[in-house]
């Protein structure tokens, strides 16, 4: 092997470099894009750059986020030029020319900018990583070596449509709990600064005993009331700093841990996980990219930690002479259905085919779980705002009634 220096963008827009050992240096560029690195320069030890060196961070045009649906359309609309033999370039022009928002033509001219500067297409599409996942490029670098790129630009945009698809079943499913859950929060404000107030004065009068529970509404609300600056800014400096908790790998294992033993949700979020995973392979397979690598994708992309790691010892077990099935077959993690259409697809290599049909079922149960567990977070979340304001309510009555039983 050869050492390659390195110098690129990780996944976060930040400059990385190194060096790295590979046979070839297409070999160097394939396993720094397995890292999830776009490569600004590659070279041997010693050898001068030749690739462009300046930029430091991702270009502007690259770090704003494009959906998966507007992503998906380019690919369909790429993949249909490239059928009927339109060359690379000029399908990028026709592609930008009815780009449908200024961000997606931005993108698709860091494209064309780096085919035109040398770059393969996958090379190319690895410097606009806001619109095109990894796995995407993964298809595309097998189809520049000798798959139909149409085919791979086709088999992108569907897994990317399903993708969405369910990412828009999820949000669908979880819009009803965040209203209830935004009408609590604000019920319960304004119960505490504007209500409870007005009480607070016939308490005084009353000379009621207050319990605790109104004691800190009380407190609560006459700070809030007296410092509002303050409390805005620890409001959102608390959704700043939980949100940068949910992003840490430490906090996202550790939460992911606890819901992976709830009830329901548990469930939910390895059927989730295992259909993503296995829609990535199908996708991969059927793109002629080879089974180990696909299944390294899938595992990059599971989310699931007990998946992630099942699949990653599978695949140790194909290099070591296991089928697929075999090599599946041995963690629990993996329904008996998956293992046994696996099997079918080896034997009559039709693995891709019986993959995405798996795909599609385990989405179709994915859904029916997700409405289950809306049915059953509905009644839990009233019931529990139910139960938020009547402490609340009791809170005002009880002192109340404390102070007319002592008059009597």
């Amino acid at each position: 092997m050869v050492s390659y220096a390195y110098k690129g963008i990780d996944g976060k827009g930040v400059r990385v470099e190194g060096a790295i050992s590979a046979n070839s240096i297409e070999d160097a560029e394939n396993r720094l894009s397995k890292q999830d690195i776009s490569v600004l320069a590659l070279r041997r030890s010693g050898e001068k750059v030749q690739k462009n060196e300046q930029t430091s961070v991702l270009p502007e045009a690259a770090r704003h986020k494009i959906s998966p649906q507007d992503a998906a359309g380019v690919l369909r609309n790429l993949a249909v030029m490239a059928e009927t033999g339109v060359p690379f370039i000029e399908a990028i022009d026709a592609v930008i020319g009815s780009a449908r928002t200024p961000r997606i033509e931005a993108a698709l001219r860091l494209v064309k900018e780096g085919v035109v500067g040398g770059q393969g297409i996958s090379g190319a599409l690895r410097l606009a990583p806001n619109m095109f996942a990894p796995i995407i490029v993964d298809m595309i670098r097998v189809a520049e070596t000798g798959g139909r790129l149409d085919q791979a630009l086709d088999n992108g945009a569907a897994y990317m449509e399903r993708a969405a698809d369910l990412k828009r079943k999820i949000v669908n499913a979880m819009l009803y709990p965040s209203v209830m859950l935004g009408v609590s929060s604000s019920t319960i404000l304004v119960l505490i600064i504007f209500v409870m107030p007005r009480f607070a004065v016939v308490f005084k009068q009353m000379k009621a005993e207050l319990p605790l529970t109104t004691q800190v509404m009380l407190k609560s609300g006459d700070f809030i009331r007296s410092q509002p600056l303050m409390s805005a800014v620890g409001l959102v400096a608390f959704i700043v700093g939980l949100t940068i908790a949910l992003k840490n790998p430490v906090s996202q294992r550790m939460l992911s841990g606890v819901a992976a033993r709830m009830p329901l949700l548990g469930e939910l979020m390895k059927r989730l996980a295992l259909a993503r995973s296995l829609q990535s392979i199908s996708t991969l397979v059927a793109s002629n990219v080879p089974l180990l690598a696909a299944i390294e994708a899938g595992a990059r992309v599971a989310g699931h930690a007990q998946l992630e790691k099942a699949l990653y010892a599978a695949k140790d077990d194909i290099e070591r002479g296991s089928s697929m099935s075999e090599a599946l077959g041995k963690h629990a993690v993996f329904p008996k259905q998956v293992i046994q259409l696996v099997a079918v697809g080896e034997r009559t290599g039709r693995l891709p085919q019986l993959l995405s049909t798996v795909c599609k079922s385990m989405e179709t149960e994915v859904d029916g779980r997700l409405k289950a567990l809306v049915s059953v977070v509905e009644p839990l979340m009233i019931v529990g705002m139910g139960l938020i304001v009547g402490s609340i309510t009791m809170s005002i009555i009880g002192p109340i009634y404390s102070a007319v039983e002592n008059i009597r």
